[in-house]
């Protein structure tokens, strides 16, 4: 963490800035610490990352940062029980997923592309940019090529992956975006994708994150779609796989790791392959166009493997209409710049120039 990071926190509980001890640093970063404000609660700093999360899941910290807290208990979270069993589920589901495949692949610059596509482009030189459920930090990682000042967010201890690969070229907290540690109006950009439809409430998500975009500023999020517009064995393809998440989201994850796997490699066989071969003919490119996943056609096996472990591994996974899309953005007095389709709905929304949070 830069020293002047915690400039630009502030504790969700008062509202007030945070003020950094920091007990073990470097010249450029704060390896260890801890952060306070008026109201007296300590936040820690490990491993050069603020951890800042919500009581209902700040315990989890304790238990993957042990020896920190042996070193310093005086910043114990407070209390003792986790509460909100699905929030935790997903925290400790989606640190184990980007542990588990951390890798970067040239595809996935082709996918942020397809994210931020829009009727005009993204200019991101200069933008102070969220990024509101991080992961391991693929998609900053490119906003910051393109010349954005980025700040990562994740709620889980995936933010450790994305702090390994990144360094100091951003700023990084870990924190529930329904939580923020931002003051509002705080950025001119700030992107959520594939994060709200794993929350209990997205539309708390939402109210959270248009809080925190200046006036003039955009909000971008990718959710799940419903498949009503789907034909019938698309839909009972998606009942096969709900009924399997059943199972898959209580099984420990290298088992769900496992299943995966194989999902993936029937997939593979069933779908891919015969896309890979026959869409050089154009009959061939109509018959195989529509089946399921081909969307991963050009993709390393590893890959297919990892997004069949997001589907199988997420306590919840909401999927959602355009109009209720758009009865969000409506909700926090947001513009519709467009709603794009595809596998899910890519929405683009701007707050009005004269709007204040």
């Amino acid at each position: 963490m830069r020293p002047t990071f915690p400039q630009a926190l502030k504790c969700p509980v008062c509202g007030e800035g945070c003020s950094l001890d920091a007990y073990e640093r470097t010249d450029e970063t704060v390896l260890e610490g801890v952060l306070g404000c008026r109201c007296e609660r300590p936040t820690p700093v490990i491993e050069g990352i603020p951890r800042i999360l919500p009581p209902a899941t700040a315990q989890t910290l304790v238990s993957e940062h042990g020896d920190f807290f042996r070193r310093h208990p005086e910043v114990l979270p407070g209390g003792t029980d986790v509460g909100a069993a699905a929030s935790v589920r997903t925290l400790h589901a989606f640190g184990d997923e980007w542990q588990r495949f951390p890798e970067l692949l040239e595809v996935h610059q082709r996918i942020f592309d397809w994210y931020f596509e829009g009727p005009e482009p993204v200019r991101w030189n200069g933008l102070r940019v969220l990024d509101a459920g991080c992961g391991m930090g693929r998609w900053l990682h490119f906003a910051r090529k393109a010349g954005a000042e980025v700040v990562g967010m994740d709620v889980s201890p995936a933010i450790d992956v994305a702090a390994a690969r990144e360094g100091v070229d951003v700023d990084l907290v870990q924190a529930d975006l329904r939580w923020p540690p931002f003051s509002p109006a705080s950025f001119d950009l700030i992107y959520s994708l594939g994060v709200l439809h794993h929350l209990e409430e997205p539309l708390a998500g939402v109210r959270a994150l248009a809080m925190l975009v200046r006036p003039g500023g955009e909000l971008r999020f990718y959710v799940y779609r419903t498949l009503e517009d789907e034909p019938w064995w698309k839909r009972a393809l998606f009942a096969a796989v709900s009924g399997l998440r059943q199972v898959t989201t209580r099984l420990p994850y290298p088992a769900v790791h496992v299943v995966s796997g194989l999902v993936a490699a029937v997939a593979t066989g069933l779908f891919l392959w015969p896309r890979r071969v026959l869409r050089r003919w154009a009959w061939g490119d109509r018959l195989t166009r529509h089946l399921p996943l081909v969307h991963y056609t050009d993709v390393p096996f590893r890959m297919v493997v990892s997004e069949q472990f997001d589907r199988l591994v997420a306590p919840i996974e909401g999927r959602f209409t355009r109009q209720e899309v758009e009865a969000w953005l409506r909700d926090v007095g947001f513009e519709v710049v467009a709603i794009l389709p595809g596998l899910g709905w890519r929405a683009i929304a701007r707050r009005p120039a004269t709007s204040h949070p």
